[in-house]
Order: C-alpha cells, then structure tokens, then sequence
C-alpha cells in the first residue's frame, strides 16, 4: 500500500531517479532482443517455471550464479555494446560452490553494461526485493570478500538492483556481553573492486546487514570525467562503519557520487569508544574521490556513533540536503534526537554538529530541508556498554614491562563491553521502513522500486 506522500517530497524523490535513467539511456542499446545486444539469464527459483519465463524474457535460465556471471563474461567480453541483465530469484545464495564468496570473472569490454536484479518470485512473474530478497548469504569459514572482481575488470556500467547481502554467518559474537567479537570474525568486505574501470557503478534496492568492519569502498578507476557512483534506494542496517565516499585515484576523477532515499539505521562506531577514528554510519572521502557528493532524502537514525564523518581538510563539493537525522549521539552521551548529524574538524579535535549545524560547515555547499523527525521503526540499541580510551591504563604485565624498556608502546588492561553490534535479523514481512507518515519520504521505500526499473527500462 503506498503511503500518502507530501507532493513536494514526491518530486524530489523522483529527481534523482530520473537523471539516473538518462544518464543509463547513454550507453544502454535501444532495443530488446540477444541480436540487438540485450542478454538475459534468469537464476534461482522454480527450474519449469524459470525455463518457461526464461522463454518469455527470450533469454536462458541458469541454476545458479557462479554459472551466470560465467556467462555474461563470455557475453560481454566478445566485444560491443552490450548489456546482459541478470534476473535473480528470492532464496539463499551462498558463494562459488558453497565457498561463502563470489569471485567474478574478469570483463573487458569497456561498451558493455552488466546488470544483477534480484527479488524477483519463483516464476519470474513478480518482484519485491525487500519482502522477497535474493539473499546473498555466506559461512562461518569466509575467507575472501563476499563478491570481488577479478583485477582490472573494465565495463560501461555495473549495476547491482535489489539484491539482499548478508555476512552475519562469518561474524562471531560473545554470548555473554550479546557483542561482537571483531577479532574472530572475517572482516573482508561485501564488495572489492581491484581497479575495476567503468562509467556508472550503482546499487540500487539493495540491503547490506551484519557487516564486521566496512561493507564497502567504491574504489573504481573513473573511465571518464563524466563518471558517476550511485546509492538509491538502499538500507545499511546493523554494520560496522558501513560505507566510505572515495574512489580509486586514475586519470580521471568521477563526477560525482550520490546517496539517494538511502537509510543507515542500527549502524556502529569502528569501536564502543568515543575517541575511535571512525565513528559515523557515512564517511565523505577527501577531494580526490569525485568533484561533488550529494547526499540527499536520506535517513539517518539511531547510528550508534553517528551519521556523517567529513574530517579531511579538502573534500568535494557537498550537497547534505533533505535528510533525516534521529537519535545518532549515543556513543558520544547526547540523547538529543537531532544530535551528532555531522562529525568535521574543528579546533583541531573532532567536533559533533547537530542538523542545524550542517550548513554551517564550509565544505557543504547546500544544506536545504535537513530534519529530524520520529519515523515509528522499532529499533533497540541495548545497554550498550562502552569504553573511554582516555581511562585505559597500561596493564601490569611482564610483557609490559619489555615493551616499556624497549621503548614500545603499552598493552592496555581489558575493558567490559556489552550489546556491541549483536547480529540483527531480517523480517521480509516487516522491513525498516518509516511507518509514521511525515518521515514517510525519507530513506528507502518499496514504494519506487518499480519507478526505478521502468525509467531505465523505458532509457533503452
């Protein structure tokens, strides 16, 4: 059911779907059909009914997806403007065979354009991919990223669309203090790019949960100046420091990077102490990463160290407008609901902005509709228990005592945490969207999943 929407949100909502639609249009083929450069596979579900809408969509089905990003490779490396799409159903995907990861093929055709669409029903008839997730899951013995490109991969565009990834399976957590013990879980990243080229990353629809340290960096080689990294539509939920604005340094600088109707809810510091160096759910890369960043209709709520961490001296143009801000002080004792929106230096100290505060910053060039308004999703932090490092003291130890002769740093004493980053389920039925209607335009929604593929499709 779609919620009632202030006509104004409407529209900005839409803006950026829209420029994200003519911008695909420029290099997306502009017709349908394998010998008009349009390639389907569609994966998972029901093998009859997949086969039989694999007809329908006038591509092929595949069991799974190590066999179709093996295809597309093949597709899109013959050459030409290309796009292959692949389809994926709900259900459980775990790695090359079982192994908790995706090592993709490497591509090297810099005209074409991959695309993963995921949430789609057993039949290929329907898609919702936040109540019926493709969910890339993982095991307990990950050893490597869950998806990492092989290097030096180059395509026109790679964009990932409603798919669900998940690593709480290689996370390992103390039952005792309902805490994360960092230390023994794989702290690999969702996504690693190895200097992968292209013109358009984007992730849209998507959802990334449970991650131990940074879900991601989207450090691609900018294949022009006209470059674009997008975020639309997506949840960040219960992650570690989850997402850094940066790129990989090349010959060209991306144009822009954008988050779009995102939401970072439940999300938590590097570590439980204030003095941590990165504390925020967003962090903005220094000037190097793109000429601007936008980060608009967002939501930002109950981040355990923050919302947006912005600490180089240089940094791209930014655009902070039309957020959300709820309830992200707790790790630096301010309950205030429109507290730490923004950490930036000042006085040579990090430094806590509340939301009125943002536009006051001098990097930010447009601050325009921030908010901090209720949104009615039931979130709980805990009793979170965390430590000041200022109050850490040396450890008496022998071990100490060579190190302090050596003229090594001190070993610090233990310190007690507790419900730091426990790991968080999913309800497909009751995903964390706002529920009360005037935080209804901020952050992720069902409700543009379908505007969002229609306008791309409608680019071809």
């Amino acid at each position: 059911m779609r919620r009632d929407y202030d006509p104004n949100s409407v529209v900005k909502r839409l803006t950026l779907v829209i420029s994200v639609a003519l911008a695909l249009g420029s290099f997306m083929p502009q017709a349908a059909g394998a010998e008009s450069g349009q390639i389907t596979y569609l994966v998972g579900g029901d093998r009859t009914l997949g086969k039989t809408a694999a007809v329908e969509w006038e591509g092929a089905w595949v069991k799974n997806l190590s066999k179709a990003f093996a295809r597309a490779a093949d597709d899109l490396n013959a050459g030409g403007a290309i796009t292959v799409t692949i389809k994926v159903a709900q259900g459980e995907y775990d790695g090359d065979l079982g192994s908790g990861a995706y090592q993709l093929p490497q591509f090297t055709n810099p005209a074409g354009v991959l695309i993963i669409e995921g949430g789609y029903d057993p039949a290929f008839a329907l898609r919702n991919p936040f109540s019926t997730p493709s969910w890339i899951t993982t095991i307990p013995e990950r050893s490597a990223p869950l998806v990492a490109f092989a290097r030096n991969s180059k395509l026109q565009g790679f964009i990932v669309d409603g798919m669900f990834f998940d690593t709480g399976q290689s996370n390992r957590y103390d039952s005792k203090t309902n805490s994360l013990l960092v230390g023994r879980s794989c702290t690999h990243p969702f996504f690693k790019f190895n200097y992968f080229e292209t013109e358009v990353l984007a992730f849209e629809n998507c959802t990334f949960m449970n991650s131990a340290s940074r879900v991601m960096e989207p450090l691609i080689r900018a294949a022009s100046d006209q470059a674009e990294i997008r975020y639309q539509n997506c949840m960040f939920v219960n992650n570690r420091i989850p997402l850094k604005l940066d790129s990989a340094r090349f010959r060209n600088k991306p144009a822009r990077i954008a988050v779009d109707h995102c939401s970072f809810v439940l999300n938590w510091a590097y570590n439980p102490d204030p003095g941590t160096g990165n504390p925020a759910a967003l962090e903005i890369g220094p000037a190097d990463a793109a000429r601007e960043i936008q980060i608009t209709n967002n939501l930002f709520q109950c981040n355990f160290g923050g919302a947006i961490l912005a600490l180089n001296r240089r940094m791209p143009a930014l655009t902070i407008s039309d957020n959300n801000f709820i309830g992200n002080g707790f790790l630096h004792g301010d309950g205030e609901p429109d507290a730490v929106a923004m950490i930036v230096t000042a006085g040579g100290r990090k430094h806590p902005l509340t939301v009125a505060d943002i536009e006051d910053v001098p990097a930010v060039d447009e601050a325009e509709g921030n908010v901090s308004l209720a949104t009615g999703i039931p979130l709980q932090l805990g009793d979170v228990a965390m430590v000041d490092s200022e109050n850490v003291r040396a450890a008496d130890t022998w071990a100490n005592e060579v190190r302090r002769m050596l003229g090594m740093n001190l070993q610090g004493g233990t310190v007690a945490i507790r419900d730091y980053a426990p790991r968080q389920t999913y309800d497909p039925q009751e995903p964390p969207f706002p529920a009360f209607s005037a935080a209804a335009g901020y952050g992720a929604t069902a409700d543009i999943v379908d505007e969002i593929w229609q306008l791309r499709m409608a680019s071809r």
